[in-house]
């Protein structure tokens, strides 16, 4: 194919309806009407020999030569954005860029919210979009351009990403007050004795610390999944279930709900680290690398809670 046939403005237009999976949202992202996104749309179908997108009820749908040329044209626009960028100082108080980060539950709720307020400070008019990911979809969605940045507890990167971490994590065990747990000894036996409740946004029944067991040869009795970590908190108070959860979210769901919380008791618990994953095509580019230095600077003044390490954010 000549490229010099093709009218490049034609990719950004490729680029928002891959993100956006919808004609209205693309538009509005690239201050176009609906009409002008979908001519675009039939030229670049006409120019590649693909449909690129099906409309679907839930949305646009990406074929696979879709999925092929969009992390290409990503990385590409990127960096172009980059070099003209490169001259120019990033100023927050100007910023009009829109960054979408994938966090996992346990990161939205420990550092969206201070997060958050720090960038509506100082970059109101930068947007932002949170996106739930998790170890499963969180490198890929680097990969594919669909996330700027990942937070959470994510798998090892591969060479052509960076990880960072940013804050140390212990486990906590919620259970209602009154629970007959806590008038017995805190031990191992007492935590495997009653039900427990799992949080997983993927329904899955086996989490950490069911691995953590299993080394040991034992195994906890497994009543409840639930998908969201606020969800557990009120479904304890009206049970005898223990819930195991990060202590950074443990611990204030402990108090706005008016539960127990007590540290897990199983000796030799590795810490819970949440990381900060991004793809090297975005390392020199001025808004990415200082959204990058107020994520860390937003994990290392998180404050402490008692017994548990501070944040490791370098």
């Amino acid at each position: 194919m000549d490229i010099s046939q093709i009218d490049l403005n034609l990719l950004h237009v490729f680029d928002a309806l891959y993100r956006e999976r919808q004609v209205t949202r693309a538009g509005r992202a690239l201050g176009l009407s609906q009409s002008a996104v979908s001519n675009a749309l039939a030229r670049l179908r006409q120019h590649t020999g693909d449909e690129l997108f099906i409309r679907t009820p839930a949305g646009m749908v990406p074929t696979t030569v879709a999925d092929a040329m969009a992390g290409p044209l990503q990385g590409a626009l990127e960096q172009v954005r980059t070099a003209l960028a490169a001259r120019r100082p990033f100023q927050p108080c100007e910023a009009q860029d829109a960054v979408t980060v994938g966090l996992s539950d346990h990161a939205e709720f420990v550092l969206g919210p201070p997060l958050v307020a720090a960038l509506r400070a100082e970059a109101p008019g930068l947007s932002l979009v949170l996106r739930h990911a998790d170890k499963d979809n969180a490198l890929p969605g680097l990969e594919s351009g669909l996330l700027d940045l990942a937070l959470g507890i994510l798998p090892d990167p591969p060479t052509h990403m960076t990880r960072q971490m940013l804050v140390r994590d212990s486990l906590s065990v919620l259970m209602r007050p009154g629970h007959p747990a806590l008038d017995t000894p805190w031990t191992l036996e007492t935590y495997l004795a009653y039900p427990h409740l799992l949080v997983s946004a993927t329904a899955s029944r086996v989490g950490a610390v069911d691995r953590m067991l299993e080394t040991l040869g034992r195994q906890r009795s497994l009543a409840v999944v639930a998908s969201h970590l606020l969800a557990a908190a009120p479904m304890l108070r009206d049970s005898d279930l223990f819930c195991t959860m990060p202590a950074r979210v443990a611990h204030p769901l402990a108090s706005a709900f008016g539960l127990a919380a007590r540290p897990l008791p199983l000796e030799g618990t590795p810490g819970m680290r949440l990381s900060m994953v991004w793809h090297r095509r975005l390392d020199s580019h001025p808004a990415h690398a200082w959204l990058r230095r107020r994520v860390a600077e937003v994990a290392r003044g998180l404050p402490p809670i008692p017994g548990m390490a501070e944040a490791v954010a370098a």
